[in-house]
């Protein structure tokens, strides 16, 4: 997990963003897992990608979403 105090463009970010980082974050690690069941693997990796689509429209995170 990453302790993210700004942006990608340098720019402070707010609790709120803070909090959507976290949740991607998590669902990022949630995502590499070889323990879950397939129904829940695939829930979690489009929620990942839903949350990526928030953090990278906020400029919290640049890269690729996807665990393959």
């Amino acid at each position: 997990m990453t302790n993210q105090d700004q942006d990608v463009l340098g720019r402070p970010i707010d609790a709120n963003e803070k909090e959507l980082l976290r949740i991607y974050e998590e669902l990022k690690a949630l995502s590499s897992r070889d323990d879950l069941a397939p129904c829940a693997l695939m829930n979690v990796r489009q929620a990942m990608v839903m949350m990526w689509n928030a953090c990278n429209d906020l400029d919290l995170v640049f890269e690729e979403p996807g665990n393959d």
